[in-house]
């Protein structure tokens, strides 16, 4: 994805939020008394088009505030076919592409994380995970939390990660 292919919102209080494949871009007011109300919809060209974010679910992929970028959780699933691979090795490297792939639209990367929190659906499976994600990670890995959880957004999803990074 392109800069150009992105919309860029500059809401209140200085926050940048990026949604991919949205061109349109508006600055709205700095000051807390004209900023927007929660719920309401932000007037972008976009908006008036009936385009939402690439999920289509109200967030932001990811966020930069003071030059940290707060990246949205992201499971395994192919961006093109759009299936979830069948193990947790090749769902964990799909989540890490495409948390790249995001980072990559706001001229970021990968080497920039700093903090990941991981979700898996069984941590049995937690020696899989590891072996995978340490290949995106070989020196200097991110700070990490992993946790098990009883179910994620998607019924096929085994991984959902989310990470902080730091432009250098």
């Amino acid at each position: 994805m392109t800069p150009s292919m992105m919309k860029i919102v500059k809401a209140g209080f200085g926050l940048i939020a990026m949604a991919g494949f949205l061109s349109a871009c508006e600055t709205l007011p700095a000051d807390a008394s004209t900023a927007p109300q929660a719920n309401a919809p932000l007037k972008t060209a976009a908006a008036s088009a009936g385009k939402t974010s690439p999920s289509g679910l109200p967030f932001s992929p990811v966020v930069e505030a003071g030059g940290v970028l707060y990246i949205a959780g992201h499971l395994g699933r192919n961006s093109v076919t759009r299936e979830y691979a069948p193990s947790i090795g090749l769902q964990t490297a799909q989540t890490l592409q495409n948390i790249d792939a995001t980072l990559k639209t706001v001229g970021s990367g990968l080497s920039d994380v700093v903090r990941c929190q991981v979700f898996m659906t069984d941590i049995s499976n937690f020696a899989e995970m590891n072996r995978a994600y340490r290949q995106y990670f070989p020196q200097n890995p991110p700070a990490r939390t992993t946790v098990e959880v009883s179910g994620l957004a998607a019924p096929n999803a085994l991984i959902e990660i989310e990470c902080t990074a730091v432009r250098k």
